[in-house]
């Protein structure tokens, strides 16, 4: 077989092969026998019937096709591996010759991965901001549990007031006819300035439970659904009852209701949960310096193809998300904030791209591979979740390839911040103000938010850096599965 390459660009390989007359006629031959067990023929028994006679009931072009599926996936298999290419996206076929007698001749089209130059990735020197435990922290936690046990319960009748949580039933018109979703039974809603739409609030306060009345409001200019959008909406509003939330106090007859002995039992829960959220955060931050550290020090020349599939990827998560939560997705494609979610997405597809490229080239160059007993408590995990027979797991080539580069990304983060020196430094204080865009967690209350998360290094290490996806499963065995940037998720040697 003969092959050719062509490159384009920054990552695009084009590939000629030519395949000798009679190989590609033996494989014409194994189709027609393959076929002939498969279909009735009258007069001859199933896989007795001879070629021509095959032929003249299928047809050339049909076995053709048939031997060229079987064929084709081999010859660029081979073909790959023989030249020793990286690829990271289907081959795309755009001709393929092949006449009986004739060579078979085939060019395709596929991406290689860029290459990458490492800079130090082993003992970095980073500081890491250190999160500490603040001395509100217990005090919170405690509040947070009474809340959990709190209740809404009706009230006497009397006038509302801005701040109340009101039951109410509603009907929307614009224009005299009744918006789609535009009625609400038993909603509960609590009072506050410019809480639903603007002005709505205020009219409901000063009513009296047991009343009907009308209230006008307008949907702001950048409402999602268009239709209503600026436009002048009255709703006919049936005021049922004021409900007000009581809270529990923390003492012991709080803690036995939540399954601890005593408040003494209880505080020492929390305190320990704290703790060890501040331990995570810590390790994430460290994580995230490390891994940063060793990007920033590596060069790689991305190919915009390769962000542009990344952020297909956010885009489409952001959909299903959408949809997941009964919101109209296409209403917010044809907001003003869309174009600006699209622009962030991409720069966010761009840092993963790059941190997946990184992180396989630094599993390549240490030789990480992955053991079968490292996968054992994933695929359990897994088993556990779904309830499946762990053989159903084990046996499906995906499944594995998934759990191996979430094993393997793992491998490498822990890795590269076993290596590094980390200094954790005061977190510098900051001051909050009218212009302040920072995030307002902090302590424990941004430890316990952030420990539900994986680590933003290892998270990104895993995420497909593109819907990437080997030309055939002979390449894929070639290669170990390895962090990033591969067929479906997450980082690839």
């Amino acid at each position: 077989m003969k092959v050719t390459l062509d490159r384009e660009g920054k990552n695009i390989v084009r590939m000629g092969l030519e395949l000798e007359s009679e190989k590609a006629l033996k494989a014409y031959e194994l189709a027609c026998r393959q076929l002939s067990g498969k279909i009735n023929i009258p007069g001859f028994r199933r896989g007795k019937a001879p070629r021509n006679i095959i032929e003249k009931t299928l047809g050339v072009d049909y076995i053709k096709r048939e031997a060229l599926e079987r064929l084709v996936p081999e010859l660029l298999t081979r073909a790959i591996l023989d030249e020793n290419l990286d690829v990271i996206t289907e081959p795309e076929i755009d001709n393929c010759d092949f006449e009986l007698g004739s060579p078979l001749k085939l060019n395709a089209k596929f991406e290689v991965r860029p290459e990458v130059t490492l800079g130090q990735y082993l003992g970095v020197s980073v500081e890491v901001p250190e999160a500490v435990m603040p001395e509100d922290a217990l005090d919170k936690a405690l509040q947070s549990v009474a809340e959990s046990k709190s209740s809404m319960a009706p009230v006497a009748a009397r006038e509302v007031k801005m701040g109340d949580t009101v039951l109410m039933d509603f009907e929307c018109k614009v224009n005299g006819e009744v918006v789609e979703g535009g009625k609400a039974q038993g909603l509960l809603l609590e009072l506050r300035e410019g809480a639903f739409l603007e002005g709505f609030c205020e009219q409901v306060a000063g009513k009296m439970p047991n009343t009907d009345f009308e209230v006008e409001a307008k949907f702001p200019p950048s409402y999602r659904n268009k239709e209503l959008a600026g436009k002048d909406a009255k709703f006919s509003v049936s005021l049922k009852e004021i409900r007000e939330r009581t809270i529990p106090d923390v003492n012991e007859e709080l803690a036995k209701e939540v399954g601890y002995e005593n408040l003494d039992q209880l505080k020492d829960f929390l305190k320990e949960r704290i703790q060890e959220e501040i331990k995570q955060e810590n390790d994430m931050r460290a994580q995230r310096a490390v891994v940063d550290a060793v990007v920033a020090q590596s060069k790689v020349d991305i190919p915009e193809t390769m962000i542009e599939r990344e952020q297909s990827l956010l885009m489409h998560q952001l959909k299903r998300y959408f949809e997941q939560t009964g919101q109209p997705f296409e209403e917010f494609e044809r907001s003003e904030e869309f174009q600006g979610v699209k622009d962030s997405k991409f720069e966010e597809a761009k840092q993963r791209v790059l941190t997946s490229l990184v992180l396989g080239a630094v599993v390549r160059q240490e030789k990480m591979s992955v053991q079968d007993e490292e996968m054992t408590p994933y695929i359990a995990e897994l088993v556990q979740r779904y309830q499946v027979p762990v053989e159903q797991v084990a046996r499906n080539e995906e499944v594995r390839r998934q759990i191996m580069e979430e094993v393997l990304t793992n491998k490498v983060v822990e890795y590269l911040v076993g290596k590094a020196e980390i200094k954790y430094v005061p977190e510098p204080a900051h001051e909050h103000g009218p212009g302040c865009d920072h995030d307002h967690e902090h302590g424990a209350d941004q430890a316990k938010a952030k420990a539900e998360k994986k680590p933003e290094a290892k998270a990104e290490a895993k995420k497909d850096a593109e819907a990437e996806k080997k030309p055939a499963k002979k390449a894929e065995a070639k290669e170990e599965e390895k962090p990033k940037e591969k067929a479906g998720k997450k980082v690839k040697s």
